[in-house]
Order: structure tokens, then C-alpha cells, then sequence
């Protein structure tokens, strides 16, 4: 057996080091005594964290159709064990016998759907009530869910704490709400649809129904999904259609590094399966956006305060077609010398009345490159179901921006990833402008080698 020794110093590099290490394991593998050791090692060192499935068992999983939706094309992204764990195993954490805690995100939800709701079936809208039959309606939709709802009607019902947190709840949402009018009145969108889904929903009460897409090797894929809420317009006939995502709270706005790597795509998919079901018979779907129902206290001097109790907090922030920011918020293009911020959306109008201001972080795109972002997320679909389609389950969580998802993941014990042996799969951050300049690039390929 080779000796391998090291004079005092005297360093060699790390790829000396290894090749040298190598050789070393290699001897060992030759070796009698030592050779069954040997070959462990070897098989842990070039271990890769890759695996695949058979194509048998891939046909058994998902034959012709393969259902998905966003938030199913993002764990693939994100690490495509963790897809393979929580979709195809159906791995689940061991339950806790615990008392389950008020959900408010869901809460809100609930309110705000059925407050819509009664507003369709009273012939009514956000734009034309008063802020004072609005409180009326909301604070019976609020009542009557908290009495027949046993969840909400027992944890109220526990201590006088519960039932504030319900009067806290219900003091968000009606700031909220009317919020929510105050953005409906700036414009042309009228709220037509709330909880909706498109595609297999689970308790879902009213589909608009399938988007689907074809794949290159003859399977469907089929999406599904479920909008907050969908507003319409009539603009010069034609029947144009805005979605909206409610969040408990938006902590960034649109983010275009994770879009371009197919970590979150879930307004340009949106966008998509509406302009897709013609059930809805809507000729366009210019744009989606992230809506929040809570929003953080501002800090403010005594001589600020004036200025603040004007301030919007609830502007909405997603992508858009920038041809219709006018039917969004008339005021924001109302004077064609006046630049600044629309007050409800994250967009910015120039001093020439172009809505494309400050264009790297503002939602707005030119009618060109809303068009080629939505062909991109197409595209994106595609390449991530013929991934899953090929039986990958990799163990590789992506790395972005020095953050990756492993921290919080519940499949960490199960995988067994280790940042120390293992290897991420390591993304770059991007802005706005360097993502569609990749999009034009991909889209300009594509259309040469038809």
C-alpha cells in the first residue's frame, strides 16, 4: 500500500489534495483487508444526490395527464425531493393531538368572499355603495359567520382574550374593505368573482373550468388553482379581465428572480388559466396582482401625522399590461404634466403620461413584454412538468441570494441533506430588466428555430 506523507510546511493545493486522497482510496479498495471499507467510501464520496424514477412506475403515477398546479411547479423548483415526498409519497408530518389555533389568514378570507358574495346577490357593487352601508353589510357577514361557524363561535365563546382577537380581526378587515372601494371607485375594474377556482379544487363551490396545456410528448398537462377575487371592465367592447390574491401581508413586490426560476409563478399562471377557460368568455387578462389585508403601523412624528392619515397602505403590487394603468386608476394619468406614484397600484407615471416610470421595479410592462412574460411562464410549465414527467427526485434545494429553503422544510429529516457534503443548486439573483432581457433572448431562439 502507498504511504502518503506530508512534509512540514510545504501545503499542497485542494486539487492536488484530492487527487491524492483519491489515489490513496483507491489503493485501499485493492486491498484485502480493507477493501469492503474502501469501497463505502468511494460510494459515499461520489454520491450526487441524484436519483430518478423508473418509466414504468412514471406512467403508473401520472399516465396521459398530469395534474399540477402553481404552488406544485414551485416545490419541484425549489428541490425536486421535496416534490417527490409531499405529491407522490404523500408524506406528512406526524400529527400532535393540540388544540388548533384561529387561523386569521382563512378568516379573513372567508369574510371577504362572502361579503362579495352578498353584494352580487343584493345587485350591488364596490363602486357604487357608501362606506356606510359597507361597514352594514360587512359587520352582518361578519356576525353571521362567527354565530354558525362552530370553529369561530366556540373559540369566541372560550374567554374574553378570544373574542378580541375576533374584534381585532373584524376592525382589519373593515379598514380593509373599504380600502378595497376606495380602489374599485379609482377605476374602471368591477369586482365580478370571488373563491373561484379553475381545474380540481378540493371543496371548491364554483369552478370557471380546466386549463389545460399540451406537452411535447403527447400528454396533457391540466393546472389547477384557486382566485380571490376577479374584477371586469368593458373597454371599447371588448370584456377585459384583472385578478387579485389576497394576502395577509405582502413583504416584497413581485419578485422576478423567483419567477424566472419557476419558485413563484403564481400571477402570471393565474393570468394564463383565466385568458385560457372560455367559460368566462373574457378576450384578455391584463394583469394580477398581491393584495394585502393587514398592514403594518407607520411611525410618525406629530407633524407627519397629517400628511400619513392620507397615505394609501394598501396599494396592490404584481405585473400588469401597462396599456390599461388608466382604466386602473384615472387620477394617476388624469394630468399628462403631473409625474409621480399611482396611489393604488405600484406603478409610475412619467411627465409624459407613460405609466412605465422607474420601469426595473415598478409593476408595469410594455404591451411587448407582458406578452412575452406570459409566453415565458408557458414555457416554464412545460420544461418543469417533462422534469417531473422524467422521474426526477433529486435532492437539490436551490440556493438564491445566500438563502435557501432547507431551514424550514419539513422533509429535512427524511432527506438527510447535508450543507457541509452537499451540494445546492445555486441560483443568481436578477432584477427586472435582466430577466426580460433573458425572456426576449429565449423568445428570439425559439422563434428561429421554428
Amino acid at each position: 500500500m502507498k504511504a502518503v506523507c506530508y512534509t512540514s510546511g510545504r501545503l499542497e493545493t485542494e486539487y492536488n489534495l484530492r487527487d491524492t486522497l483519491y489515489e490513496l482510496l483507491e489503493d485501499i479498495c485493492q486491498d484485502e483487508q480493507l477493501s469492503r471499507l474502501g469501497y463505502k467510501v468511494l460510494s459515499a464520496l461520489n454520491y450526487n444526490n441524484s436519483a430518478q424514477l423508473d418509466k414504468q412506475i412514471i406512467q403508473q403515477l401520472f399516465g396521459q395527464e398530469i395534474r399540477t398546479s402553481a404552488g406544485k411547479l414551485s416545490t419541484f423548483a425549489c428541490c425536486p425531493y421535496k416534490y417527490f415526498a409531499q405529491y407522490v409519497l404523500q408524506l406528512k408530518e406526524r400529527g400532535e393531538l393540540k388544540f388548533r389555533p384561529l387561523q386569521l389568514g382563512d378568516f379573513y378570507h372567508r369574510i371577504l368572499n362572502s361579503l362579495l358574495k352578498q353584494l352580487n346577490k343584493e345587485g350591488k357593487n364596490l363602486a357604487q355603495v357608501t362606506n356606510q352601508e359597507l361597514r352594514a353589510i360587512l359587520a352582518d357577514r361578519i356576525k353571521e359567520f362567527t354565530q354558525t361557524n362552530s370553529f369561530v363561535s366556540n373559540f369566541v365563546s372560550k374567554s374574553r382574550h378570544n373574542a378580541f382577537i375576533i374584534e381585532q380581526a373584524s376592525e382589519i378587515l373593515e379598514d380593509c374593505v373599504l380600502a378595497i372601494a376606495e380602489m374599485v371607485r379609482a377605476g374602471k375594474f368591477l369586482p365580478l368573482l370571488s373563491e373561484v377556482s379553475f381545474g380540481q379544487v378540493k371543496d371548491a363551490t364554483k369552478s370557471i373550468g380546466e386549463c389545460q396545456i399540451a406537452l411535447p410528448d403527447g400528454r396533457i398537462l391540466s393546472l389547477d388553482g384557486k382566485i380571490d377575487r376577479l374584477d371586469v371592465a368593458n373597454i371599447n367592447g371588448r370584456r377585459i379581465a384583472i385578478i387579485f390574491d389576497y394576502k395577509k401581508h405582502i413583504k416584497e413586490a413581485f419578485n422576478w428572480s423567483k419567477f424566472y426560476y419557476g419558485l413563484d409563478m403564481q400571477l402570471p399562471i393565474y393570468i394564463l388559466a383565466v385568458h385560457n377557460v372560455a367559460q368566462l368568455n373574457v378576450e384578455k387578462t391584463v394583469g394580477a396582482f398581491y393584495l394585502p389585508i393587514e398592514v403594518s403601523p407607520q411611525v410618525a412624528t406629530l407633524n407627519e401625522l397629517n400628511k400619513q392619515r392620507n397615505d394609501f397602505n394598501y396599494k396592490a403590487k404584481g405585473i400588469f399590461n401597462g396599456s390599461f394603468a388608466h382604466y386602473l386608476d384615472y387620477a394617476a394619468l388624469k394630468d399628462p404634466d403631473k409625474a409621480g406614484h399611482s396611489k393604488f397600484y405600484n406603478f409610475f407615471v412619467t411627465k409624459d403620461g407613460e405609466p412605465y416610470g422607474n420601469y426595473e421595479k415598478m409593476a408595469a410592462l410594455s404591451p411587448e413584454d407582458f406578452e412575452k412574460v406570459l409566453w415565458f411562464t408557458k414555457e416554464k410549465i412545460i420544461q418543469l412538468a417533462q422534469e417531473i414527467l422524467s422521474g426526477k427526485i433529486d435532492i437539490k434545494p436551490y440556493k438564491l441570494g445566500g438563502r435557501s429553503p432547507c431551514s424550514h422544510c419539513e422533509y429535512k429529516s427524511v432527506c438527510r441533506f447535508d450543507w457541509q457534503i452537499n451540494s445546492y443548486y445555486p441560483l443568481m439573483l436578477l432584477n427586472k430588466r435582466q430577466v426580460l432581457d433573458r425572456i426576449k433572448t429565449k423568445f428570439s431562439q425559439s422563434r428561429d428555430s421554428r
